[in-house]
């Protein structure tokens, strides 16, 4: 029930009474809240360890590092498990057989079999007729497994050819590492790659055997003709048997093993070299350093040598024997191997063997010429010995090997102070023989089969890497195998008439230019003498009657191959040599399978002056890119730069710089990752200097 308004008090006046309380309730509440604030700010709740961690930056970044590495591995290691489920795969036992291993025609000379390959297997019936009319890919055979050939491998179009290639080693071997394996720094099994998987690429055949001999086409009957496909010759070849595993340095009857006949267009001959023995006596006392059973032979005696010497039974003197390692030969082979064994002396041998057995050891390098390294640059050179020397490594250097016993290496060496040559001898334990090169016995064969094959060391070639003598773009050679002919003078003899256009006996100055634009085609290396060509004519026209007599011609040639040299046989030229046939026979093939433009190329040519590789490709020229040598925790570099940066020498930076070179060329992925991982094994645990 209603209370009745007071008599006086009207309606506004009640309100404006009842505003102040409103005000004060707001006043209250807001007091309560800061109240509130204050006594929350004043007495804070009690943090978490947790929480108190997390707010520090030194733990909570850590904390996310290790995180996404622990994702990163749970990922990469479910990748690779998801990878390796998918490499299973299961046989398909209802294919054909592979049309290789049915009984191949028999033909040629000895009537043995003719393998084929490739399209060769793929003809049958059912051929479409528009398949028919594509011409067939010429068949490319390969003698050896070298740099130059896995260098051509992988630059060759893999459509161009059918390719096979023999080789006694079902492997690519990574040479410049081979010391760094024979002291246990690189496994064994980090510097090969499978032949058979970088042919793949190519879809090439792979033959392990070794290449015996080699019939033109002129030599073969018609039969035989008929059965290859009008080959350009035939390669023999003796395969493996139960007589023979594939060991070249085994003495054997090739004529009693197994052995084929591989039909072929085009024969690239890039078997590689052998150690020049030099004719010293004694050399089967020493070890080499060519391939792998070379590196295993020399790492088995290093690791008999310092366990026989570590050992209480071993009398002193023997025991100094067993520790003198002897090298002979001063350049980069030579020069490697004596650093590899001097760091494993001075960095595993104290901690693995008993105290003091490294100060017994000694190493010893004997150079035939006045400094190492030699073909680089002199600083490099000085640098090299000059570290070796503060090292304790002996240095022989104008000395000549003798003789090599199974304990001792004579050498003559000329007295410097009298003048005259004595024989001095140093004890050894082991010796390794890493001085010069020699043909191949398959290179020897080759060559006997062109009379104007003359040069003792290697196959001759042209600019295009053609063997002179035989029939122009059939047979190739690179590598260690070959040599490019810079013989100036009997190219002047044979086309100085040639050019010679009112065949009066001299040149004019157009047709002196004319012959020499001919001459630096056919020899590259000779445009650098060629280059001012008006100074030249003005130089050698002794008569001053503006022609240039023969006699003439002949001083200026004269005078240029005195700076024309061939090439040195290095893996970095035959890997530009594989590189460059690669890309030439690409361009042939191209030019092949386009039929009119062959046709076009035919008809405009000159019969009398057609050089079909001259015109789809220029010569090869050499670039050298620069050498590099390791010389025991530092390395060398000679590099084509002005000066000051021509060379670039050092310690650890330079040898990293050695490795990242190293790793680079390596042919794999494969490769590049287990040498990487060896180089860190080594960091972490030393060298392997375990035997099995």
């Amino acid at each position: 029930m209603l209370r009745p308004m007071q008599p006086g008090l009207s309606v506004p006046m009640i309100r404006h009474m009842l505003r102040p309380a409103k005000r004060v309730h707001r006043i209250l509440d807001s007091t309560r809240v800061s109240s509130g604030a204050r006594s929350f700010g004043s007495t804070p709740r009690p943090q978490s360890l947790r929480q108190w961690l997390w707010q520090k930056r030194s733990f909570r970044y850590p904390t996310y590092a290790c995180g996404s590495l622990l994702f990163s591995g749970v990922v990469v290691i479910g990748g690779l498990l998801a990878y390796d489920v998918m490499t299973y795969h299961r046989l398909d036992t209802a294919g054909t057989v592979i049309p290789n291993l049915k009984e191949a025609p028999r033909a040629g000379p000895d009537n043995l079999p003719i393998l084929t390959w490739g399209n060769e297997n793929e003809k049958g019936d059912n051929t479409p007729e528009q398949e028919s009319d594509k011409p067939r890919k010429e068949r490319l055979v390969v003698v050896g497994g070298g740099w130059a050939t896995v260098s051509m491998l992988s630059r060759l179009d893999q459509d161009a050819y059918d390719v096979v290639v023999v080789s006694p080693n079902n492997y690519f071997l990574f040479t410049p590492l081979l010391p760094s394996v024979a002291v246990g720094t690189v496994g064994v099994r980090s510097v090969i790659e499978s032949m058979r998987k970088l042919l793949s690429r190519v879809g090439g055949y792979f033959v392990q055997g070794a290449a015996n001999a080699v019939y033109l086409a002129n030599q073969l009957d018609s039969r035989t003709l008929e059965v290859t496909g009008n080959a350009n010759g035939l390669l023999a070849v003796e395969v493996l048997s139960a007589e023979w595993d594939g060991d070249m340095e085994v003495e054997r009857d090739p004529n009693t093993g197994n052995m084929i006949y591989l039909p072929y267009d085009k024969l690239i001959v890039a078997p590689g070299s052998i150690t020049n023995n030099r004719g010293v006596k004694g050399l089967e006392y020493c070890t080499r350093l060519k391939t792998i059973s070379d590196a295993r032979v020399l790492r088995k005696r290093l690791i008999e040598n310092l366990e026989i010497a570590s050992l209480p039974t071993t009398s002193p003197k023997t025991r100094e024997r067993l520790m003198s390692f002897v090298v002979c030969g001063g350049g980069p082979t030579g020069v490697e191997i004596a650093a590899e064994i001097l760091d494993m002396i001075k960095e595993d041998v104290p901690k693995l063997f008993p105290p003091g057995l490294h100060h017994l050891a000694h190493v010893h390098l004997i150079q035939s010429r006045n400094h190492i390294l030699n073909t680089y640059s002199e600083k490099i050179s000085e640098y090299a010995e000059d570290r070796f020397r503060n090292e304790d490594l002996d240095l022989i250097t104008n000395a000549y090997v003798q003789e090599v016993t199974p304990e001792k290496v004579i050498y003559k060496v000329q007295n410097r102070f009298s003048g005259e040559e004595e024989l001095r001898e140093v004890p050894t334990g082991c010796t390794v023989w890493s001085t010069g090169i020699g043909m191949a016995n398959f290179t020897k064969k080759i060559a006997g089969v062109f009379p104007n094959q003359t040069n003792p060391h290697a196959i001759v070639v042209d600019s295009h890497l053609r063997v002179l003598g035989a029939p122009l773009g059939t047979m190739y050679a690179m590598g260690d195998a070959s040599t490019v002919d810079i013989d100036l003078g009997n190219f002047m003899r044979k086309n100085f008439d040639r050019f010679d256009a009112d065949h009066d006996g001299f040149l004019t100055m157009n047709e002196f230019q004319a012959f020499v634009k001919k001459l630096c085609r056919k020899f590259p290396l000779a445009s650098k003498h060629m280059e001012d060509l008006d100074e030249l004519f003005k130089r050698y026209d002794a008569d001053h009657d503006h022609r240039m007599e023969a006699c003439e011609l002949a001083n200026l040639i004269r005078d240029a191959a005195k700076d024309v040299t061939s090439f040195p046989p290095t893996a970095q030229v035959a890997s530009q040599e594989g590189k460059y046939l690669a890309r030439k026979l690409n361009a042939l093939a191209k030019l092949r399978n386009n039929t009119k433009l062959s046709e076009m190329a035919l008809k405009e040519a000159d019969p009398s002056d057609f050089d079909l590789d001259d015109e789809v490709y220029k010569p090869f020229v050499f670039r050298s890119l620069g050498n590099v040598a390791y010389l025991g925790n530092a390395a060398a570099f000679d590099l084509p730069l002005p000066e000051p940066f021509h060379t670039f020498f050092g310690g650890l930076a330079a040898m990293y710089a050695w490795r990242s070179v190293y790793l680079s060329e390596l042919v794999s992925l494969r490769t590049r990752v287990l040498v990487l991982g060896d180089y860190i094994k080594r960091s972490l645990w030393g060298r392997d200097l375990t035997w099995v």
